[in-house]
């Protein structure tokens, strides 16, 4: 059966104790491009995806010969994450998650329209001509991938506006290079998953390069999307399916002007599951669903404004996101210095207390699927429960490792010095976007052997939340100077400040707040409260 045979293995994204390894793959450790700038500010993005198989193969370092539906070498039926046939309907079913993804976490601020062209582009020659030779810097091959996608689109589909579309998506047969395969010899020459913007286009093309002119030269497309059909393949180890659900949705993301937050130098994850642009996140339960992004993403994208206060207060109320009315604290930001804040949030996994509902098609059905807890077979690295394409889930945040606060240390400087080469979280000691993991061991991206010899990557545990019950060893249930981790600045200055008294996990959580002691008063928080801020 498929459920034995088709496995996954994925960015860095097992969780810690489980018997199969998984790590980043090498390509996405050096094929990063750079941050596209002044994107993010838009309440719509319409995405035209078409799809492109290459000349047929029997080339050892690639899954399939090239072809849709080549991966597979039986017939496996319907009992399987994406399955075949791999059709334009089954990228719009794909889609239609991204698109039901993103109106639910920017609170209906964006929405996500496509259309998907039937027809198949043929491309001049074999896959690996178009891939990136291991450890490459360069994105040439896929600068001729894409090239000559967009030729052949606007030779074969002249009734295309393609004026109409923001957003230009390229579906490729076989799977992608994203994945790392312990037992397997494939995948050397597959395609890696990108987006490519303008300014990487230029990289490639030279500064002069303006578009891939459409439309008899009245329209340039800037950017593509490069995605598999699947990631899952073929190995005889231990595993489940695998979605492409997690890249569409981050490679979006990406055009929307979010930058990586894990570690774009060595892949290893830096938030965890805790956010959205992690490799932990983008492929947890599967590849699935990922988690809602960190409070400090919605900012960026303008989808939410934290609560600022400076000031001390024995008691403050923070509800989850989703139970949330108008008025109520979701997000608050906590001022260090005039570079550095807390972010602070009520993360829960099961805000409607219903489990997770899970929204699924096979075929032209659409189906739903309800779990109380995670289970043998539904859980953040495997997922043989399901089956089909998934499309929806009623919560998002199911794919985080825990419940309670998640505090989060935000540093502008060293985001602004790192955006635009994207490596804000390269720095695993001076990171921009960092997780004050609660129980003061900071092992989110660090690599353990197990009992059974595998490497395995911290992406996040349930104690790496703020609660009253936390029962990790060093948890004192407060976040102060003297605390572990501490409330110090990234300089390693005392920032005065002190979050004590977390309240139980649950939809409304509590924290009091102190700026200074008895004798000193930190000078931020006293101009603030004269400026009346």
């Amino acid at each position: 059966m498929m459920k034995n045979s088709l496995s996954l293995f994925c960015l860095s994204l097992v969780f810690m104790g489980s018997l199969a390894a998984q790590t980043f793959s090498p390509a996405l450790t050096t094929i990063h491009p750079q941050v596209e700038a002044g994107i993010q500010a838009v309440d719509s993005v319409n995405i035209l995806a078409v799809l492109a198989d290459f000349q047929q193969d029997n080339d050892g370092a690639t899954f399939g010969d090239g072809t849709f539906g080549s991966v597979y070498s039986n017939q496996y039926g319907n009992e399987i994450i994406d399955p075949l046939p791999h059709d334009a309907s089954y990228f719009e079913d794909h889609l239609t998650f991204a698109k039901n993804y993103f109106e639910k976490v920017s609170g209906g601020k964006l929405k996500i329209h496509f259309d998907v062209v039937p027809q198949v582009l043929t491309l001049s020659q074999t896959m690996r001509n178009y891939s990136p030779p291991n450890n490459s810097s360069s994105y040439t091959e896929l600068g001729d991938l894409v090239q000559e996608v967009w030729q052949l689109a606007d030779q074969n589909f002249s009734n295309i506006d393609f004026s109409e579309y923001d957003l230009f998506v390229i579906f490729h047969a076989g799977a992608g290079r994203d994945v790392s395969l312990p037992g397997s010899i494939g995948n050397e020459r597959d395609i890696p998953s990108i987006y490519l913007g303008l300014k990487s286009l230029k990289e490639i093309f030279g500064n002069n390069f303006n578009g891939f002119s459409v439309n008899s030269g009245s329209f340039s497309i800037t950017n593509s999307v490069i995605l598999p059909e699947t990631e899952s393949r073929e190995i005889s180890v231990i595993g489940g399916e695998l979605s492409i659900n997690g890249l569409i949705v981050a490679n979006i993301a990406s055009h929307l002007g979010l930058p990586d937050l894990f570690d774009t130098e060595t892949g290893l994850s830096a938030i965890g599951r805790f956010g959205l642009m992690d490799g932990q996140a983008i492929f947890a339960y599967g590849g699935l669903f990922p988690p809602e992004p960190s409070p400090w993403e919605k900012e960026y994208l303008g989808w939410i404004t934290p609560e600022v206060i400076n000031h001390s207060k024995d008691l403050i109320n923070v509800k989850a996101n989703l139970a949330s009315l108008a008025g109520d604290t979701i997000y608050l930001k906590i001022p260090i210095n005039a570079n550095e804040y807390f972010l602070v949030e009520n993360r829960e996994r099961d805000v409607n207390n219903d489990g997770a509902v899970i929204t699924y098609k096979i075929g032209s059905q659409v189906y739903t699927k309800t779990f109380p807890k995670d289970t043998t077979g539904f859980s953040s690295f495997e997922i043989d429960s399901l089956a089909g394409v998934i499309i929806d889930v009623d919560e998002f945040d199911w794919a985080v490792p825990g419940n309670g606060f998640v505090i989060w240390h935000i540093d502008d400087a060293v985001i602004n010095v790192n955006i635009e080469g994207n490596t804000i979280n390269n720095d695993k000691f001076l990171r921009g976007v960092d997780v004050e993991e609660a129980d003061g061991i900071q092992d989110i991206g660090e690599q353990f052997q197990s009992i059974f010899g595998d490497i395995v990557v911290g992406e996040g545990t349930e104690n790496d939340f703020w609660y009253s019950t936390n029962d990790s060893k060093l948890y004192e249930n407060k976040f102060t100077p003297d605390s572990k981790p501490n409330t110090n600045s990234n300089s390693g200055a005392n920032s005065l400040i002190y979050m004590e008294n977390f309240s139980g996990i649950g939809n409304i959580m509590s924290f009091s707040l102190h700026f200074g002691n008895n004798n000193i008063t930190p000078v931020l928080s006293r101009r603030l409260s004269i400026d009346g801020n």
